[in-house]
């Protein structure tokens, strides 16, 4: 008798813990279909297709952009995520381009200021010569 009670309490015990077991089961369960909620879900084909779409039209805005303030050649090179920031960009290279230019430009070795002089002489004014002379103006 003592065995049959021995096995019916090892019996019992193991009830308790497939018991126990499957509580743990259950909640780790519920905790895992909690955790799957959270996770971002995958875009669909149509919202990938729609993406796409809409990440062509900012790109042709950008060239677009670009090509109206006459910066066309940095449509490779520029890559921004929103119009304020295509806005500032525009205005930072159209700045960098301008100041290109004038350096650039024509700067002539030889261009003297026209002395007082000079002026008078060109103009065939003898008295305006003698008077710049002795800085009489």
């Amino acid at each position: 008798m003592s065995d049959e009670k021995v096995t019916q309490e090892t019996q019992q015990n193991q009830q308790q813990e497939q018991y126990v077991e499957m509580k743990k089961y259950l909640e780790l369960v519920a905790e895992n279909e909690k955790l799957r909620t959270m996770l971002p879900k995958e875009p669909t084909e149509e919202e990938r297709a729609l993406q796409a779409k809409q990440q062509e039209l900012w790109q042709k805005e950008v060239s677009l952009s670009l090509k109206e303030a006459g910066l066309e050649k940095f449509v490779d090179v520029v890559k921004v995520n929103d119009e304020k920031e295509l806005k500032d960009v525009i205005k930072k290279l159209t700045s960098i381009v301008n100041d290109l230019k004038i350096e650039m430009g024509y700067v002539p070795n030889d261009h003297k200021q026209m002395t007082a002089y000079e002026q008078a002489k060109k103009q065939g004014n003898t008295v305006a010569m003698i008077k710049s002379l002795f800085g009489m103006n």
